[in-house]
């Protein structure tokens, strides 16, 4: 008897300590879940929500998804043997077009404030759409050539949304003030690779897609009292003043062209050139469209 009833008590306390163990166990998965959202709420919901621009967490977690996504990118072009070539580059350029007026469209109301329209959705949106006049044009090329089908199929969807941006126009200022800064900045840097034959010479496009977006920087903050969202360029922006942003990516373009003359690779190398192109004209489109709309 005295067995059964020890065993009979061993067992209730073992139950007990199970039940603790459970719970204690339930209790600390719902505040890891709790502060994983806590954490999701204010680094990447909240700057949605409220515009209140980029910060540390989110800028780091967008960049490590941009060069994941950029890798992914890159193997397959190299699957389906696409060269990446200027031809290729430039037919590309209405879907930053696309990207970027479709994010100053969004931030003016004008398109529906949606996960798939904004940062970072909008850039898996664009990729599939790209993606997806990709794989027309390579469906088509055995009868048509495959980079006019891409910058004809990203035309279309570049040419709505220009529609709706200059329907929405206040002001073309903004405009001629940043035509006027590319043009001042660019032509000392265009006559330099006319006298000396370097590693810039062909790829002044990239220098300038980087000047038309610190000009649309410059212009905003300067004329038109628009802030600056990204942490960096920010703090940046906050000691010296929005000029600040020409010599900066000015000097990182340059630098990142240094660095890739001596890949051998050439799809591995336009590639990169490639990113370089997008990470100026898309910004700097959005940018410009928002001042113009007054948005």
């Amino acid at each position: 008897m005295a067995s059964k009833k020890n065993f009979s008590r061993n067992f209730h306390l073992m139950n007990l300590h199970n039940k603790l163990y459970i719970r204690t166990l339930i209790n600390l998965i719902m505040q890891i879940y709790l502060g994983i959202m806590d954490i999701i709420e204010k680094y990447y919901l909240d700057p949605i929500r409220y515009g209140t621009g980029y910060n540390v967490v989110n800028t780091l977690t967008y960049a490590v998804i941009l060069i994941i996504v950029a890798a992914l990118l890159l193997k397959l072009i190299e699957k389906l043997k696409i060269k990446i070539d200027k031809k290729f580059i430039f037919a590309l350029l209405p879907f930053m077009i696309f990207g970027g007026t479709t994010r100053a469209l969004v931030d003016g109301e004008i398109l529906p404030h949606t996960p798939l329209l904004i940062t970072p959705g909008i850039y898996f949106t664009i990729a599939i759409l790209t993606l997806c006049c990709i794989a027309i044009g390579l469906f088509l090329r055995r009868k048509y050539d495959f980079n006019r089908i891409l910058l004809f199929s990203g035309s279309i969807l570049a040419g709505v949304n220009i529609i709706l941006v200059v329907i929405n126009i206040e002001t073309i200022k903004p405009l001629l003030i940043t035509s006027g800064l590319v043009l001042i900045i660019m032509m000392p840097i265009y006559l330099f690779t006319l006298k000396f034959e370097t590693f810039l010479n062909g790829n002044l496009y990239l220098i300038a897609a980087h000047v038309f977006d610190a000009s649309t920087t410059f212009t905003g903050i300067y004329f038109y009292n628009y802030w600056e969202q990204h942490v960096l360029p920010s703090f940046l922006i906050g000691v010296t003043g929005a000029w600040i942003m020409f010599p900066i990516k000015i000097f990182i373009v340059i630098l990142a062209l240094y660095i890739a003359k001596d890949i051998e690779d050439e799809n591995v190398k336009n590639f990169l050139k490639l990113i370089i192109f997008i990470l100026g004209i898309g910004p700097g489109t959005r940018n410009l469209s928002r001042i113009i709309m007054g948005v």
